[in-house]
């Protein structure tokens, strides 16, 4: 069965974490667990006949922090004012449209008013809403492992990821492990 911890004998599972934002997203659960021992970290396998998702044992010995990691804005960043400049065309567009053809209503010369306004909220909404989030971050000695929780816009799912991250970074102190809080 996946991600299922296979803990070595005399190891205790202190807590095992599923991030699952909203039942109706197509996206996978973000599955992580915190024994005395180990972290757990979900991986895919390359090449397997049936299902390809397990833990990876992190030994604590190995792990050098646990840390919420800020994570970079900048695609968002970029992505903003495209979707601004987009906006702004398609209104610009509908203004044309509406000036060199006749004065009757058309859906088209409304749906691209919509859209472009629509668009220029977005893209504004963008770039403030993908400034603040925080990842999880395991360093080891070879290897960093990150968990970046996908973009959310509504305010109690923001809340639940940053009381899910904190709630694992706890844990992982009580198993004894280096924890920085980025906040």
């Amino acid at each position: 069965m996946a991600y299922i911890p296979k803990l070595e004998t005399g190891e205790k599972l202190i807590r095992q974490f599923r991030v699952q934002l909203s039942t109706k997203a197509k996206a996978k659960p973000f599955l992580f667990a915190v024994s005395d021992r180990a972290l757990y970290w979900p991986q895919q396998k390359l090449l397997a006949w049936n299902d390809p998702s397990y833990f990876r044992r992190i030994p604590h010995d190995q792990v050098q922090t646990v840390s919420l990691k800020k994570l970079a804005p900048y695609a968002f960043w970029l992505l903003s004012p495209l979707m601004i400049l987009a906006g702004l065309a398609m209104i610009v567009a509908a203004i044309h449209l509406h000036l060199t053809e006749s004065r009757a209503y058309t859906p088209t010369k409304r749906l691209l008013g919509e859209l472009g306004i629509a668009l220029i909220i977005g893209g504004i909404y963008l770039a403030l809403e993908g400034k603040g989030r925080f990842g999880l971050r395991i360093q080891t000695c070879d290897k960093s492992f990150t968990w970046k929780p996908p973009l959310l816009f509504d305010k109690p799912s923001r809340l639940h990821i940053a009381f899910v991250l904190k709630d694992m970074l706890k844990t992982c102190q009580q198993a004894g492990l280096h924890v920085l809080d980025g906040h």
